[in-house]
């Protein structure tokens, strides 16, 4: 499965986000799949009426962030659910950002394939899966859950690897590993939100100086 920005709306945005999730499910006869807005709406939108929250927690998750940049205003936990259940606000920061599996493969059980995520990190898959990523440009890329982290912190250089809920800088680009998006975790993600925008005002600040 490949991704990508959905409309170019983000190669102008000032603040620019990936989030980064695991795996996704139910894909595995469909040979090569192109993700398009279309797919990601189905998916924010729970059309396979699976239960999954995780892509419109993560969209809300982007979506404060961007707001708290913008606004120079820490995240709430009232800012993350009012976002999670505005759609129109959901559909727009979609088409803003970037979202992405780190496995490309379909899983074909909902409870996730923890060793074939975090194998995807010493894949040459993976690898190109996070040039792409890197090749965005992005200012913060958010990566969500353990096997994600896992898999990322394999593609990194040992001195930019991550604990959980922790982050590292790489390059221009910062990375933050996040609780999962599949159930809430509000002051979790508030204080990732807080130290994610904090960090790019202050490198907004020095390159203005």
């Amino acid at each position: 499965m490949f991704y990508g920005p959905t409309t170019d709306r983000y190669w102008v945005e000032p603040f620019k986000i990936v989030a980064l999730n695991m795996e996704p499910y139910g894909y595995e006869n469909m040979g090569i799949v192109d993700v398009t807005r279309d797919d990601l709406i189905e998916w924010i939108c729970d059309a396979g009426k699976t239960g999954t929250r995780t892509t419109r927690y993560t969209l809300a998750i982007v979506s404060v962030a961007l707001a708290c940049y913008e606004k120079n205003i820490p995240a709430t936990r009232e800012m993350l659910s009012f976002a999670f259940s505005d759609y129109e606000l959901i559909k727009n920061t979609l088409d803003r950002t970037a979202y992405y599996n780190i496995r490309a493969q379909s899983n074909s059980a909902k409870p996730q394939n923890y060793a074939a995520i975090s194998e995807v990190g010493q894949s040459d898959t993976g690898q190109y899966i996070w040039d792409e990523i890197m090749a965005l440009k992005p200012n913060v890329i958010f990566v969500g859950g353990h096997a994600g982290l896992a898999a990322v912190n394999q593609l990194l250089s040992p001195l930019n690897r991550m604990q959980f809920r922790n982050s590292a800088k790489v390059g221009e680009c910062l990375i933050h590993s996040i609780s999962h998006p599949s159930r809430p975790a509000y002051d979790a993600w508030c204080l990732a939100i807080n130290q994610s925008v904090n960090w790019m005002h202050e490198k907004m600040s020095r390159e203005n100086d």
